[in-house]
């Protein structure tokens, strides 16, 4: 089987601006190795295996929190990426994490899928089968088979699937919101699980080479085109109602960055895996984001460009590095020095040497002290790593984009 791999272009970037891209993405690669990966996995997980939610401000966890299953399976695609990079012995907490997941939250009723929420004491808290949380469910399984080389992981993902197409499977298109149906909270349908559903389609295929998997990511990059862009303004409707016309109100009219910069790199990593051109959507992405003033994206604005939330969440200029790090690999020779300098701006501003982070900047700039969720560390993993990638200092196997 062959793939047509995407017309990515070789960074050829003055040496000025590659070698500040190597610097930083050194300095992130040496944090990730020497305090955060082994922070987290000595200090921040009970005696089942599980993560906590999260950390006090004095870095203690927070044992009294409720836990969202789906942080357990960000965990296990941290701890099972650090394991294929040779960063970390990630395997072993991989597969304790994906045990306590198993047996925490797996068919409690009879019903397929994982649960939403559990308790301090591991009751169940939240039944509720949620569709953002099963991209990240599919996300885990995929790169847990890909390093343990186990079937099973991947048995486990088809039958995720399979409730998923039986259970929320829309005749227009996606999937619906989550079970029960009629649950208040699944009444407008969102961008955002299908975004994260194409990642894990994709990491599927990596760590399978079954093209069904690249079927599936082409559906979502359909959606995209078809709904969730929206031309006029270069951003991404987030909400809609089940015809998928955006939902009225305030509602219709949010603009995440945040988002807008992980479809970014997830359209660029689609182009490389198909050869299908994705540019168009990319660059009216990246030309709307490169106007925003400032080193960092705010959290939230509207389709007129207006602020709603002024401050700056850690996981949200992770995801405009990646976004950089694509567009420099599609031919922008200014996206290094961006990339660069965000990333510098991380290390500095959000990043504690302890191996732990800052949530959120506020309005001013200033830190806002405050629990550090554990789920961030999903966004700060995939950020270096692909940091590193494109400066050249440690290529993934080549069967990351394309498998023959």
């Amino acid at each position: 089987m062959a793939v047509v791999v995407g017309k990515r272009h070789t960074n050829k970037s003055s040496g000025k601006k590659q070698d500040a891209l190597s610097t930083q993405a050194l300095r992130a690669r040496a944090w990730a190795i020497d305090h955060a990966l082994p922070f987290w996995a000595d200090n921040a997980r009970d005696s089942e295996g599980g993560f906590y939610e999260e950390l006090s401000h004095n870095y203690a966890p927070n044992w009294t929190a409720i836990r969202r299953l789906r942080v357990q399976a960000r965990q296990i695609y941290t701890y099972s990426f650090a394991h294929e990079l040779g960063w970390y012995d990630g395997l072993k907490t991989a597969d304790k994490t994906l045990n306590f997941m198993l047996e925490k939250g797996f068919m409690p009723d009879g019903e397929r899928g994982f649960i939403h929420l559990l308790g301090p004491d591991y009751s169940i808290v939240d039944a509720r089968r949620d569709l953002y949380d099963h991209a990240f469910y599919l996300l885990a399984l995929a790169w847990h088979a890909r390093v343990s080389g186990r079937r099973s992981s991947l048995a486990l993902a088809d039958s995720l699937l399979a409730f998923l197409d039986n259970a929320l499977g829309a005749d227009n298109g996606g999937f619906l919101e989550g079970l029960p149906l009629d649950d208040p909270r699944n009444a407008l349908r969102r961008q955002n699980p299908h975004m994260h559903l194409l990642e894990a389609f994709m990491a599927l295929y990596d760590a399978s080479g079954d093209e069904k998997y690249l079927t599936r990511a082409g559906r979502i990059v359909t959606l995209f085109k078809k709904h969730f862009f929206n031309r006029d303004t270069n951003t991404v409707t987030e909400f809609f109602h089940r015809g998928w016309t955006p939902a009225r109100g305030a509602k219709g009219k949010t603009v995440e960055p945040g988002h807008a910069a992980e479809w970014i790199w997830l359209l660029g990593q689609y182009e490389t895996r198909t050869g299908i051109d994705t540019r168009r959507y990319a660059n009216g992405l990246y030309k709307n984001l490169s106007q925003i003033p400032g080193l960092y994206l705010s959290d939230e604005l509207d389709k007129d460009g207006n602020t709603r939330r002024a401050t700056k969440r850690l996981w949200v200029q992770t995801e405009l590095v990646k976004a950089h790090l694509s567009q420099a690999e599609f031919g922008d020779t200014a996206a290094p020095r961006k990339a660069a300098n965000t990333l510098a701006g991380i290390l500095s501003d959000y990043l504690k040497p302890n191996g732990t982070w800052t949530d959120t900047l506020g309005e001013n700039g200033l830190p806002i002290f405050g629990p550090i969720p554990t789920s961030t560390f999903y966004h700060i993993m995939c950020m270096i790593a692909e940091s590193c990638r494109c400066a050249n200092i440690q290529p993934l196997r080549e069967t990351r984009y394309a498998r023959s």
